[in-house]
């Protein structure tokens, strides 16, 4: 920062630029910047763990592939290429300065723990073996050694300690820790925010390619930050106006050398990004008609403007791009949805209020009202299509225990819940009859030489390497990894956080392939979202209003105030009991 604010300074006063000094500065910049602080005793302690901990070379190279190819999805962590020709540097050099990096090992074990997480795509065809889905979380070996590390990489300078937690914060997202992902990212935002990520940059040291690495590093921390943020309904972390950095840009030399090149998907989640953040403040665009009109423009527009390689319908969903394009569309339709959720409650509430009579004439509502509750149910529908269309593809080209096991019980609860009603009988026949068509299409494709569920040729994986990797794991110590799924109390991070528990349900009834009794109140109470206090919706401010016209009753007030926590549980995370001081899964 010294030089270009420097120079600025010169110009400021009309100045010439004082080359040599800037050049001087700049190398005493570079010279701080490559400086790694000095370790304590403890801190030594703490690294010297975490690098025994290393997995063997091959269990290491098998996990790193399959955090690329299935656990990147639309973002950024790292170059994949410097990255893996560091960890080679690092198992084949006993006296790397790698070794000595704790940002680079703290790295490393995030990014084993991510990769841990998707092992199971990654098992070959015709390997019967597989994770016994009553050990916990492989991936803990893993984020309990980076977890060590983190107090160490915050003090540390250099990308790795932005990327260190961002990669933790990725793997906690479905490890049933939301809590603590929400910290992790927090932590990864803030030191991006310290080394001026959201800023750009002439800096004359900089290369193109690490100009670029940096803006994909801020962009992927942002977006999945924000997205984040949005569906725990905390406050933003930051204002979109002080980023000045710009998205995202196919860069050649760069991309041609990652194993999984996703920049696409990366530009698309961060323009996406950029318009729920607008979305996800009412209060900024709720007394106006032009911004949510706008605002609607945009999501359209970001929908026609993506790609061929971008649909949805023209992917396979073996494809290595299938989850980040469905993840991309998943949040799109979210958008509509945050976008149009008060909406949806001001139109219902008006109606009951009058079809109960406590409202004499009809609501008076806005049309804009009518057209922003549509477009929200519509949303929702298709995210309805697009889950069902999910576990369609799913049931046909991959099956397993588990979805036989949903599928009985499903079909178990359907049976009981139709006894003595014709018309329900009639549509569980039905449903059995497209179960059987099902069933049809996996005998004939089994039968089919050619079809392959796998269709990865960038690095096939054989199924030594998916054995190695269940041999090692199982020769760790079981009892030590149980006793450590409770995070330590010793770190800084964790001791902020509710110790994880069991969700909000019972998990016997669920784990059986149907119920024995059907008891149709205990069934919607598993279901069920956590009570909540009531809230009086007749009190409160003057509706918000576009232009001149009052278009929200005022019974609507409070929902863009004191009530945003029943509204997220429509459509945000806390809909799992989040909110209750439980991290749920994801």
């Amino acid at each position: 920062m010294w030089p270009r604010f420097l120079s600025r300074l010169r110009e400021t006063f009309s100045l010439d630029s004082d080359v040599a000094q800037g050049e001087q500065l700049m190398a005493l910049v570079q010279t701080h910047a490559v400086r790694t602080p000095t370790l304590q005793p403890a801190e030594l302690q703490r690294l010297r763990q975490a690098v025994d901990a290393f997995p063997p070379r091959p269990i290491a190279d098998f996990l790193l592939s399959v955090c690329i190819d299935h656990g990147t999805d639309a973002f950024f962590y790292f170059n994949q290429a410097q990255f893996l020709a560091e960890v080679d540097e690092f198992y084949t050099n006993p006296t790397s300065r790698l070794r000595r990096d704790c940002s680079f090992v703290c790295l490393a074990h995030a990014a084993f723990a991510l990769g841990s997480q998707w092992t199971t795509l990654a098992k070959p065809d015709g390997s019967r073996s597989n994770l016994n889905t009553d050990d916990s979380d492989p991936g803990r070996i893993f984020y309990n050694q980076a977890r060590s590390l983190i107090p160490d990489v915050i003090d540390f300078p250099g990308l790795r300690s932005v990327q260190a937690p961002f990669v933790l914060g990725v793997y906690l997202l479905p490890a049933s820790a939301i809590g603590s992902s929400y910290i992790y990212l927090g932590l990864a935002l803030r030191k991006a925010l310290a080394m001026d990520l959201h800023l750009n940059t002439d800096e004359l040291n900089l290369s193109e390619e690490e100009k670029e690495i940096r803006r994909r590093v801020w962009w992927s921390i942002y977006s999945l930050e924000r997205s984040s943020t949005v569906k725990l309904n905390r406050p933003r972390s930051i204002n979109t106006s002080i980023i000045t950095v710009s998205l995202p840009k196919p860069c050649p030399p760069l991309d041609n050398i990652q194993r999984f090149n996703n920049i696409e998907h990366q530009i698309a989640d961060a323009r996406l990004m950029m318009i729920l953040d607008k979305v996800a403040e009412p209060l900024e665009w709720s007394a106006t008609q032009s911004l949510p009109i706008q605002l609607e423009s945009d999501l359209k527009a970001w929908k026609r403007s993506l790609p061929a390689s971008l649909k949805l319908q023209n992917m396979l969903p073996q494809s290595p791009c299938y989850r980040a394009t469905f993840h991309l569309y998943s949040n799109y339709y979210f958008s509509w949805i945050a976008m149009g959720k008060v909406s949806v409650v001001t139109v219902v509430k008006a109606r009951l209020r009058h079809h109960f009579r406590r409202e004499s004439q009809p609501p008076q509502l806005g049309e804009h009202i009518g057209v922003l509750a549509n477009s929200c149910i519509k949303a929702a529908k298709k995210m309805l299509l697009l889950f069902e269309d999910l576990r369609r593809t799913a049931g046909i080209l991959e099956r397993d225990a588990n979805y036989e096991r949903q599928v009985a019980f499903g079909l178990d609860c359907l049976s009981k819940m139709a006894e003595g009603n014709v018309a329900a009988k009639m549509g569980v026949s039905f449903v059995e009859a497209l179960q059987s068509i099902a069933d049809e299409a996996v005998d004939k494709l089994s039968e089919t030489e050619t079809f392959s569920n796998s269709p990865r040729s960038r690095m096939p994986l054989s199924t030594s390497d998916y054995n190695s990797w269940l041999n090692w794991l199982s020769q760790q110590n079981t009892s030590s990894n149980k006793t450590t799924q409770v995070p330590s109390q010793s770190n800084p991070v964790d001791t902020l956080l509710p110790t994880p528990t069991a969700g909000p349900w019972p998990t016997a009834q669920l784990t059986t392939a149907g119920l024995t009794t059907w008891d149709g109140v205990a069934a919607l109470q598993q279901l069920s979202v956590p009570p909540m206090e009531t809230t009086n919706l007749d009190q409160g401010n003057q509706p918000p209003s576009y232009g001149s016209q009052n278009i929200y009753p005022d019974f609507t007030a409070p929902l863009y105030n004191d009530d945003q926590t029943f509204l997220m549980g429509l459509t945000g995370f806390d809909v799992l009991g989040f909110t209750d001081g439980q991290d749920g899964g994801f």
